[in-house]
């Protein structure tokens, strides 16, 4: 609406309302992910593992050094304290398949072997 009368600077009225629905929309289920994971000469061939959130994960892991025994575990810090998945210790050579589900929450992970947890380490990133 505009009012005005003569010399006067006009006034304009308006009245708006806004309806607005937002839904979210459900995030798809992520598919599986392998990755390959090689301990030799006492260390991982990678240092980060990328994985989406909600994924089954599929590890298939060799350890290529004779008699050492070796995991990948996965925590939810490097505290190793909340055990997101522990594979069984394989002796080297050896090899062996590790499924689970990533964390349905995005953010850095960690993984480690376990029976040398300070030199064998990495990020697992959740997407």
């Amino acid at each position: 609406t505009v009012t005005m009368t003569v010399n006067e600077t006009p006034t304009l009225t308006t009245n708006m309302t806004v309806n607005e629905t937002v839904t979210a929309t459900p995030r798809p289920p992520a598919g599986p992910v392998t990755i390959a994971l090689t301990a030799e000469n006492f260390a991982f061939d990678r240092s980060t593992i990328e994985a989406p959130a909600g994924a089954k994960v599929t590890i298939n892991f060799e350890n290529k050094d004779p008699g050492a025994q070796h995991n990948v575990a996965f925590y939810e810090t490097s505290a190793a304290e909340d055990i997101i998945f522990k594979g069984d210790l394989v002796t080297g050579p050896g090899k062996a398949t590790y499924t689970f589900t990533a964390p349905s929450e995005p953010g850095t992970y960690f993984f480690r072997c376990d029976s040398h947890a300070t030199r064998m380490r990495g990020d697992f990133v959740v997407t």
